[in-house]
């Protein structure tokens, strides 16, 4: 098997292997971010923040993920990716483009550990021929895939000029059953960015203008006992941009939420919280497999200082990536009977908002576009 035809095989084993981990202790809670989540909008983020973290042993795996939605209605998403379970890793870069027609191109591919590097002054990390640089106020990101047999060559240079500083939602990382139990922990190193740059699909090249994100998380939790459900969404306009995550944890830890919402304008971070509310609804079932995921998602902030509602619209299915479907037949057939793994559906969504904030004497109603995510474990 080809190095590029593995590894969504090997993260899909990956994570069954974790599924099959997560019904082992009695639940003791879950332990949000550290210090709760707030702006700190005087902070940012320093360069020790931005490093690959040594892996602790055990299970352990980190994720740096670019994204961007562009003015064309495109969007493209980039993830460089290391996992580790006891003896055995994989460290593997994941690029996926969908164009404003909604036809997808992706390609992956793993690479050895020689070919993987970090620079601390200024930040550059590399993996094979791919690599991210930069510090604040600019970042670069750069991928290049030949092509495999049924995936198109792929090449993309992307500039993100940051409008706002890097963020995190807390001080430290949220513990599953006990306070110094199993970790997961994000910063934000791209909350908002305008981008540009160059794409080539298949030798097809097209010049790219938007904006961005990117976030870089790391964890020693089994993902599929860290997450039942999870929403995400990244939504800019010319003079807003409104991002949340919310993970809803397992059975085993009551469903608790681990969860953040990040609200800016121009070049400032003007609130975050963990006090929101959601309701989703106008589920659809994904084509293939029959999966439902909601097309409509209104949420709202209610607190003294920031009053928010969004009502969230998809308006155009990008697809989704099941974990089972990379196991081999003789495989899922048995891994489907007794392990979970997660279904990532995604979406370009538009969101109509209202925000009123007293302090900074807003009272503002626009509309945002970008990509909407929905994951639940199966």
């Amino acid at each position: 098997m080809k190095r590029k035809r593995a590894f969504l095989f090997l993260l899909a084993l990956h994570l069954l292997v974790c599924g099959v981990a997560r019904a082992d202790k009695a639940d003791k809670g879950v332990y949000n971010f550290k210090g709760g989540v707030a702006t700190r909008a005087d902070k940012g983020l320093t360069k020790e923040e931005l490093k690959p973290m040594e892996s602790p042993g055990g299970f352990f795996s980190w994720t740096y993920t670019f994204m961007c939605y562009l003015d064309d209605k495109s969007s493209m998403m980039i993830q460089f990716t290391y996992w580790k379970l006891y003896i055995k890793e994989e460290r593997g870069l994941y690029f996926a483009f969908s164009d404003a027609d909604g036809n997808l191109s992706y390609n992956q591919s793993l690479y050895p550990a020689e070919a993987m590097s970090y620079q601390d002054d200024p930040p550059y990390f590399k993996m094979g021929p791919n690599y991210w640089k930069g510090y604040y106020p600019e970042f670069d990101v750069h991928v290049d895939f030949e092509a495999d047999e049924d995936r198109p060559a792929m090449k993309g240079d992307i500039h993100f000029n940051l409008r706002t500083p890097g963020w995190r939602p807390g001080e430290g990382p949220v513990h599953y059953g006990a306070p110094d139990g199993p970790w997961y922990d994000l910063i934000v190193m791209i909350p908002w960015a305008d981008v540009e740059g160059t794409v080539v699909i298949g030798g097809k090249e097209r010049k790219i203008k938007g904006w961005g994100y990117s976030d870089h998380n790391t964890q020693s939790v089994f993902p599929t006992e860290q997450l039942s459900k999870l929403y995400a969404l990244r939504s800019f306009s010319d003079e807003y941009s409104i991002n949340f995550l919310d993970y809803i944890a397992t059975e085993k830890h009551s469903y608790e939420r681990s969860t953040w919402i990040l609200v800016m304008k121009g070049d400032e971070i003007l609130y975050a919280t963990d006090k929101w509310q959601y309701e989703p609804s106008s589920f659809q079932a994904e084509e293939r497999r029959g999966y439902q995921f909601p097309t409509v998602f209104n949420f709202k902030i209610d607190e003294p200082e920031c009053r928010l509602t969004g009502e969230l619209r998809g308006v155009k299915y990008i697809g989704a990536i099941d974990a089972m479907d990379n196991l081999p037949g003789f495989i899922r057939a048995v891994a489907e009977k007794f392990v979970s793994a997660p279904v990532f559906t995604r979406q370009n969504a538009e969101v109509d908002y209202h925000l009123v904030m007293p302090g900074k004497g807003i009272n503002e109603k626009f509309t945002a576009e970008g990509v909407f995510e929905a994951t639940f474990v199966k």
